[in-house]
């Protein structure tokens, strides 16, 4: 190969690969930003509940008429430990979607540090690939222009390919994850069951065990969707079908709701099991499509590459591949 095409030939595919990333971090920006929103919102919501909660325990734990009366009905102290459970389980979700919001904060930060080291990638790239065209042109007329354009369909489809591999691991983790979840719930819920059915201490303990798990579990679940959702958005102009991703965290939130309030309740657990469900069966249809699309990018790269093969060994570049 002329060694100032291989030069050129090597950075032109290092920038093509840095030009890529910079479009895919300002698409997942953009994502990261409508997450954002979400979460801002989620944090408000979740701080005036928990406010209101936390008067409602202020106020019993004060006394007055209301705690007065209560007292005498002999209900004080059952509704005094009623409010404060849902006090704790306010502070329990505003802190979860305080912590979410830094989450995406950070990885926004992240992201736009990345986006100016690489904010000169495409400008370097358009100028090297007049240049490469150019020699091409120069080295094999007609057969370097060819080659030119199969070089940018093959950078291309690299790029889309690695796109949808980084969407597919995200979503794998998230399957994953919401997989624990549900079985935890799964166990719980035969446990719950079962303790309906008097089965004394030992199966009480096993359910709330179980719960417990599924209660620690849903915090990773909901940032791996997160990160699943924020890839998902730079393969967009794939076309995949039917994956209403955007739907992922809200129906999360919804679910997420359920566990600190009336996952011990049999009722609870089984709602609860229908709304991850639900997020997980969405996860796996995604992944069906992105492994679909894998395929086909797969085929369209080595359809390229034989044709670029065809090439060097027919033309009289006289190239190597």
């Amino acid at each position: 190969m002329d060694p100032r095409l291989e030069q050129i030939d090597r950075q032109w595919r290092e920038l093509s690969a840095q030009a890529g990333r910079l479009g895919q971090i300002t698409a997942q920006l953009e994502e990261l930003d409508r997450q954002r929103a979400e979460r801002q919102a989620r944090v408000e919501e979740t701080a005036r509940i928990y406010r209101r909660e936390q008067a409602d325990v202020d106020k019993l734990e004060a006394g007055g008429l209301r705690a007065f009366l209560l007292g005498l009905a002999g209900d004080k102290e059952e509704r005094l430990s009623r409010e404060r459970r849902e006090a704790v389980a306010a502070k329990c979700q505003y802190d979860q979607a305080a912590a979410d919001l830094e989450y995406l904060d950070r990885k926004a930060r992240d992201l736009v540090a990345e986006k100016e080291r690489l904010w000169d990638a495409k400008r370097r790239l358009e100028a090297l690939s007049r240049e490469k065209a150019e020699l091409l042109k120069a080295l094999g007329g007609e057969t370097g222009r060819a080659l030119m354009d199969l070089d940018e369909k093959q950078a291309d489809l690299e790029h889309r390919l690695k796109e949808v591999d980084e969407a597919l691991s995200a979503g794998e983790r998230a399957e994953v994850y919401l997989g624990e979840v549900l079985n935890s719930l799964d166990s719980a819920g035969d446990w719950g069951v079962w303790d309906m059915l008097g089965g004394g201490l030992i199966s009480t303990m096993a359910k709330h065990e179980h719960m417990d798990d599924a209660r620690a579990g849903l915090p990773r679940a909901q940032r791996a969707l997160s990160d699943f959702r924020t890839e998902l958005a730079d393969v967009g102009e794939l076309h995949l079908p039917a994956l209403e991703v955007g739907s992922f965290a809200t129906v999360a939130d919804y679910v997420f709701d359920g566990l600190f309030v009336d996952l011990y309740v049999q009722s609870g657990i089984r709602r609860t099991q229908e709304g991850v469900s639900e997020v997980h069966v969405k996860v796996l249809a995604a992944l069906r499509q992105l492994r679909q699309t894998k395929a086909e990018l797969e085929g369209e790269l080595e359809g390229v590459g034989a044709r670029r093969a065809d090439l060097l060994a027919a033309g009289p570049l006289g190239l190597e591949n």
